[in-house]
């Protein structure tokens, strides 16, 4: 009975080994990508961010890899890769997304996975939206990584990176209450520089604050179009200097003699200490009362 036993126990075991390598022999390859999903929503126009991600095989074996950048708002558009050579074959490369560099994940590899997949991203343009993904398949198995940019306007645009994120939340705040109250649109923008900002057919020797306050209002839109009720406060870190510029809807109100009184009262004394988002908020909540007070909605 035991020697029976151990006979049919030998028979399944036999039969299950049998049955795994069929498996094994079907399986199929399955890519998986350390990361899905990028976003890049601090960039100024014309800045580059280079990013990877780590390309591996948790599946069965595969006899080709590609990678290609498929743009989701421009059809047709895309970019191929080709793994076999190592060499990066665009077809039509996509504007504000491409790959740079391939690379094994170590140098002694003998396989062609695990591979570092390195892309680059650039902001074309202020106030747009980006999207794409990059597909690599292993034999005809996809595995996507979605890529977004937005340069769209913000509430808080700090380049500079001055202000915390419990900062940029709170501003953030007071922004959309302004908005659902009052309607006004308000854009906050933290700069290292003015010299940071490009416009097409700039002459540099006439860069100054108030140009790059007025280009970018007007490029990004500021304020509803049928009231004209913007405010872009622009912060310039290097140069320590900030302007207004406000819409023609709001000019009776947020004047030159008002934004001189809230600069002297509370961004001048908290700016000079470092104290960026407090001068802002406080400015801000006075230009609030001021339009709310009005009764300009």
């Amino acid at each position: 009975m035991i020697n029976i036993k151990k006979e049919e126990n030998t028979k399944k075991e036999i039969n299950n080994n049998i049955n795994s390598s069929k498996d094994v022999s079907i399986l199929k390859p399955k890519p998986i990508a350390s990361c899905n999903y990028f976003e890049f929503n601090d960039l100024k126009k014309g800045d580059i961010k280079n990013c990877l991600f780590i390309l591996r095989n948790i599946g069965g074996p595969y006899e080709k890899i590609n990678i290609d950048v498929i743009n989701i708002d421009v059809i047709n558009v895309e970019s191929k890769v080709n793994i076999e050579s190592k060499d990066v074959n665009e077809k039509k490369q996509v504007s504000f997304l491409k790959l740079t560099k391939l690379e094994p994940l170590e140098k002694n590899q003998i396989d062609r996975l695990p591979l570092k997949v390195f892309f680059q991203v650039k902001a074309l343009d202020w106030s747009k939206k980006y999207e794409a993904k990059i597909v690599a398949r292993l034999d005809d198995i996809p595995e996507e990584v979605v890529v977004k940019l937005d340069t769209q306007t913000k509430p808080v645009n700090d380049f500079a990176k001055i202000f915390s994120i419990k900062e940029i939340k709170k501003i953030n705040q007071l922004i959309n209450k302004i908005e659902k109250i009052t309607s006004a649109e308000v854009a906050l923008v933290t700069l290292d520089s003015i010299q940071d900002i490009k416009f097409q057919n700039d002459d540099i020797s006439k860069i100054n604050i108030d140009n790059i306050a007025n280009k970018l209002f007007n490029e990004w839109g500021i304020g509803k179009k049928d009231k004209n009720n913007g405010i872009l406060f622009l912060i310039d870190i290097t140069n320590k200097i900030f302007r207004f510029e406000v819409g023609l809807g709001l000019e009776n109100i947020i004047t030159s003699e008002f934004i001189s009184n809230t600069s002297n009262k509370y961004i001048i004394p908290n700016f000079k200490n470092g104290k960026y988002a407090k001068g802002a908020y406080l400015a801000l909540t006075d230009i609030f009362a001021e339009i709310f007070r009005s009764g300009k909605n």
